[in-house]
């Protein structure tokens, strides 16, 4: 049956065409409401992904369809759509298995290759935001600006002013959602946060990510090195390709900024891995940062446009 799998979800796969003696394996989640399987429908045939959305999730599912669409046309290596529909109010993907293992598992096997893997990674994450976003993204263009909390309204013109807002970003790039196989990156999963706007935001989301799992002690200190390796990679792959960042405490301090709004409702859970301290801690550092804005000359003249 599959561990923990509804049985409202097994029929509506019968229904769309699977097998009724599918068998299931329940997949790593991370801190959303999105739960996940891998199946073979046949022997022969290759392994698809089985997602399913938290409950009235409609838009997010929506995001990622369109999201993980645009993508695949252009090249960048994400799933392909088998089928979708909709189970118990709660939106249910079915795609390809991408082979290859998190970022995160290779760091941890071959540390010493961290910042080849950022390299990679970076490079990577510059060819996504060489798409633009597709209609259903762009409604509202600087929907993006609000993802930073409501602690950044003195610097909303500056991040109004900053370059590229049609571009694809996903903001939730890490290395958990980034697959890799034989050293170049072969995936790029969980596509929930979606929207339209400026690539090295959507870079600076990833290093306040990363920032947060060294404060919120999820890495060891003994990794430290590595990741920082692995963030200094990042950096330059993207680079490479998108160019460098024309305002990096801008997007720094946006990055922190949405890396708190996300993590406040995950450290309200009874038991979770995330710690009120931890965004304490990644407040303070958000806001220091503000109060550096709020004294740069230059950056004061860029809110004036």
């Amino acid at each position: 049956m599959g561990e923990g799998l509804p049985a409202e979800l097994r029929s509506w796969l019968v229904r769309a065409g699977f097998p009724d003696d599918l068998v299931l394996t329940a997949m790593h989640r991370g801190l959303g409401s999105t739960a996940m399987w891998s199946f073979q429908p046949t022997p022969e045939a290759p392994a698809l992904v089985v997602r399913m959305f938290g409950v009235d999730a409609g838009a997010a599912a929506e995001r990622e369809y369109l999201a993980m669409d645009a993508a695949a046309r252009y090249g960048v290596p994400v799933p392909s759509i088998f089928a979708c529909g909709l189970v118990e109010r709660r939106p249910v993907l079915v795609t390809t298995f991408i082979p290859g293992e998190p970022v995160t598992q290779a760091l941890q096997a071959h540390p010493e290759r961290a910042q080849a893997l950022g390299v990679a990674m970076g490079e990577a994450l510059g060819r996504l935001h060489e798409v633009a976003a597709p209609a259903g993204l762009t409604e509202t263009i600087d929907a993006w600006i609000d993802r930073g909390g409501p602690a950044l309204t003195n610097v909303r013109q500056m991040l109004k002013n900053v370059p590229g807002q049609d571009r694809l970003i996903h903001l939730d790039y890490h290395p958990d959602n980034v697959l890799v196989r034989d050293g170049r990156v072969s995936g790029i999963i969980d596509w929930e946060n979606t929207m339209a706007g400026p690539p090295h935001m959507d870079l600076a989301r990833t290093q306040a990510i990363l920032r947060a799992a060294v404060l919120g002690n999820l890495v060891p200190p003994q990794a430290h090195d590595a990741l920082a390796r692995f963030e200094r990679g990042l950096v330059a792959g993207h680079a490479q390709v998108i160019g460098d960042d024309p305002s990096p405490g801008l997007s720094a301090v946006w990055g922190l900024g949405m890396t708190v709004e996300d993590l406040t409702s995950q450290a309200a859970k009874s038991g979770g891995v995330i710690s009120q301290a931890l965004v304490d801690r990644l407040a303070d550092e958000r806001d220091a940062l503000l109060r550096t804005l709020a004294t740069d000359d230059s950056l004061d003249r860029a809110s004036r446009g």
